[in-house]
């Protein structure tokens, strides 16, 4: 890597010693209408109303579609949890996925009794598509299709998407995973809930889409997400969770955090404009980080990965180490990042930067 004059950097901002950019949690509290929502409703010496109404009907308006068609989770993880559960439910049922990826898929397919069928991304980070079509079995039964990519960022566009899943046997499940969609400003991504109604609409029954309130909504500690299927998976998938999982707090949040997307969308700008920044800034400092749609960038350090999380981490700064592939690093307020960036100079320099 090429080296750059020192830059100037902001003073770390630190949360109990250390500046966090390991989890994709959005900086900063929730719009003000949320928090208030909550504080006004603090019912929690009561249980959610289990068939979660206020939600549902709140999700199928905003969706266009119907409410027999959601499923709600404690995240969109309870829900791909349970997805996999009875989408691979016979011995010898494989889910596919692309890698690096988020953990958790590797613990559902464990815990469902499946196979799991790992595709690495290529070179640029970004899901390679044909390999995925080529790695598919008599056995396989899921394909997790996450956009924008955990970690990496690189997104499948829409001719790409609906060329893939024209090619995919019914058979097959795709779940589309957009926990990172309302990041992505690429307008050639489609919007996954309108490609799974257009997909349902002419007979296909295999395309499922999974959401988040974690992460552009900043309601990661109270855990909340959702998806549609089609009516009879969806229903499936419901009578496979634990009864009122989703608590009430969670539930008065992310109804009101749905009124109140305008707010959402002035956090996500700020984010894109961080992102921005920070890839600018890397780039600069010498480092070859790919374009990025998630509240996040991503480093592809390769063996280099471990020293320079733990360089970082000595710095103060926690970022996540995907060991011998690479680094990610969320996106958090200016401050944050600029901590970052002044551990990811010294890193090329051996210098303090200032």
């Amino acid at each position: 890597m090429t080296t750059a004059p020192e830059p100037r950097y902001a003073r770390e901002r630190r949360i109990g010693g250390i500046t966090r950019l390991a989890a994709n949690e959005l900086p900063g509290d929730p719009p003000a209408p949320v928090r208030a929502a909550v504080l006004n409703n603090a019912r929690i010496n009561r249980y959610p109303d289990p068939a979660y109404a206020p939600l549902h009907n709140a999700l199928a308006e905003q969706l266009r579609t119907s409410s027999e068609q959601i499923m709600l989770g404690a995240g969109s993880s309870s829900v791909l949890q349970r997805l996999i559960r009875v989408v691979c439910a016979r011995p010898g049922d494989a889910v596919m996925w692309a890698t690096p990826a988020f953990e958790a898929f590797s613990i559902f397919a464990r815990q469902a009794g499946a196979v799991a069928q790992r595709v690495p991304t290529q070179a640029d980070g970004s899901v390679d598509l044909e390999a995925m079509l080529a790695a598919v079995t008599a056995h396989t039964r899921m394909i997790i299709l996450v956009n924008p990519h955990n970690p990496t960022g690189a997104v499948v566009h829409g001719d790409e998407l609906r060329g893939f899943l024209d090619r995919v046997g019914e058979g097959v499940v795709v779940v589309l995973d957009e926990a990172y969609r309302d990041f992505c400003d690429d307008p050639r991504v489609t919007d996954g809930a309108e490609l799974a109604r257009a997909r349902w609409s002419a007979g296909h029954h295999n395309v499922v889409v999974v959401r988040t309130f974690s992460k552009a909504y900043g309601l990661a500690g109270l855990r909340v997400g959702y998806g549609i299927a089609p009516a009879g998976l969806a229903r499936q998938v419901r009578d496979a969770g634990v009864p009122r999982e989703v608590g009430i707090q969670a539930e008065i949040a992310a109804v009101a955090a749905l009124k109140a997307r305008s707010a959402m969308r002035e956090n996500v700008e700020r984010i894109i404009g961080e992102r921005a920044r920070v890839l600018t800034e890397l780039r600069r400092i010498g480092y070859a980080p790919g374009d990025s749609h998630g509240n996040f960038v991503w480093l592809p350090l390769a063996e280099d990965s471990g020293r320079f999380a733990e360089h970082c981490f000595a710095d103060g700064v926690l970022v996540l180490d995907i060991a011998e592939r690479g680094v990610r690093v969320s996106i958090g307020h200016p401050t944050d990042n600029d901590c970052f960036l002044r551990s990811a100079h010294t890193w090329v320099t051996g210098r303090v930067a200032v």
